[in-house]
């Protein structure tokens, strides 16, 4: 793999390309990243997985009734299928290393080295233990994930084997640097659970100045060029949180419905003044991020996307879309994908991860932030109806039917990634 590419990625699951909690290589190839890639004709690495990393929970949604001990079944052949192949894959490094369950303090400790150990363990505990361990789950969906993006070749001598995703960077000296990380460290837990519990936005401003600190350090070093990196999106915008009913007019004069639950299993529960204190604590939080780190590069190099504004403008939700998206006579919105009645569009059935083609909204605006910044012009803008007929989701909607249950307990542990022990 060539040092100094025109491109890389390091963060979460929304630069991981994660869909209904899916990840794949088809979903990889239309991540974030990847479509910024294509647009600007820059060769890009996306990771070339063997198969899903555990499960396709989409597959499993479109099924319909499914038995639970299958289901477990199906997930220990697969994981098994990763520890029998002596190599996962013949690239050396990706350029997009974004680790789905990331926190802020993953990206200076996460190593294939210190996560390909725990596999073994993690599938013993998941396939001996009684039920359906949902915990264990998902440490060996993170422990799987982690250990083949930062090294492929599963070669325990690789140079990259014992690096974290910014050691990565600085050694391949990336032109350009796209981050998305944050959302792990309290905010999905808004999202999915309507509750304020577990979000500390103090904590993640400080965070963020320690990976603010170590990005300068790297910028100083000639080991990064441009760094893009999101700030935070605005919660009450997010698909799963919902009114307890579907509304059918705009809020009142307050901007905000009097409840929001979290839409799947109807959780939790934050009333009109909550969700707007939420909102407003992210636009401080946002605003303490540009502040500090803007201090940290005087001279420039950095970039920050305006995730907050981006989602805003597009919150049919609270009927204040006003860049609204037509494909195939849909208008594509931020409320959750429910069957065929063309409602939603822009995430997918967890209410919380995007489509490709709210990735692609996405992938447009730091498209628009690197015009912007650098002056160069994309040879072939991120378009919508692509993104839309590339999506297998959106092109072939499935019903929930009876998974209900099944997706929320797999999304509370999924983002309750944060309180995992530390690997």
């Amino acid at each position: 793999m060539p040092d100094r590419p025109e491109l890389m990625a390091i963060g979460d699951s929304i630069y991981n390309g994660t869909r209904s909690l899916t990840t794949n290589a088809a979903l990889a190839r239309l991540s974030v990243p990847a479509q910024v890639a294509r647009a600007f004709g820059w060769a890009f690495s996306s990771p070339s997985y063997p198969f899903d990393v555990l499960f396709d929970l989409e597959a499993v949604i479109r099924a319909g009734a499914f038995d639970l001990d299958a289901l477990k079944e199906s997930i220990v052949a697969n994981a098994q299928g990763w520890l029998d192949r002596p190599r996962w894959a013949d690239d050396d490094c990706f350029d997009n290393i974004a680790i789905a369950q990331s926190v802020i303090g993953d990206l200076s400790s996460f190593t294939h080295l210190n996560h390909v150990s725990t596999i073994e363990p993690l599938l013993a505990e998941f396939r001996d233990g009684p039920g359906f361990d949902f915990a264990a789950l998902m440490g060996l969906y993170e422990a799987i994930n982690t250990s083949f993006v930062l090294n492929p070749r599963r070669d325990p001598a690789s140079r990259w084997a014992g690096m974290t995703p910014l050691e990565i960077v600085a050694e391949r000296r990336p032109r350009r640097l796209l981050i998305d990380i944050g959302i792990n460290d309290g905010v999905w837990t808004v999202c999915l659970e309507a509750t304020a519990s577990g979000f500390d936005s103090a904590a993640i401003a400080t965070g963020m100045r320690d990976l603010g600190a170590r990005l300068a350090a790297m910028k100083a070093a000639g080991q990064v060029g441009t760094i893009y990196l999101n700030l935070i999106p605005k919660p009450s915008c997010i698909a799963n949180l919902m009114p307890r009913h579907d509304p059918d007019r705009p809020p009142g004069a307050s901007g905000y419905f009097p409840e929001y639950l979290g839409r799947l299993g109807q959780l939790g529960g934050l009333d009109g003044s909550q969700m707007k204190a939420i909102d407003e604590e992210i636009v401080a939080l946002n605003r303490t991020i540009a502040e500090d780190l803007g201090a940290m590069f005087p001279d420039g190099g950095l970039a920050l996307i305006d995730t907050y504004a981006m989602v805003e403008a597009r919150d049919d939700k609270h009927f204040r879309d006003s860049e609204p998206i037509w494909v195939r006579n849909w208008r594509l919105n931020n409320v959750p994908l429910q069957g065929f009645s063309h409602r939603g569009g822009l995430y997918g059935l967890d209410n919380l991860h995007p489509t490709a083609v709210g990735y692609a909204v996405l992938a447009r605006t730091v498209c628009q932030a690197i015009v912007a910044t650098e002056g160069i012009v994309p040879v072939q803008p991120v378009d919508f109806a692509a993104a839309f007929e590339a999506d297998s989701l959106l092109t072939d909607v499935p019903r929930l039917l009876d998974v209900d249950n099944l997706l929320i307990d797999l999304l509370v542990a999924f983002v309750r990634a944060a309180a995992r022990p530390t690997v």
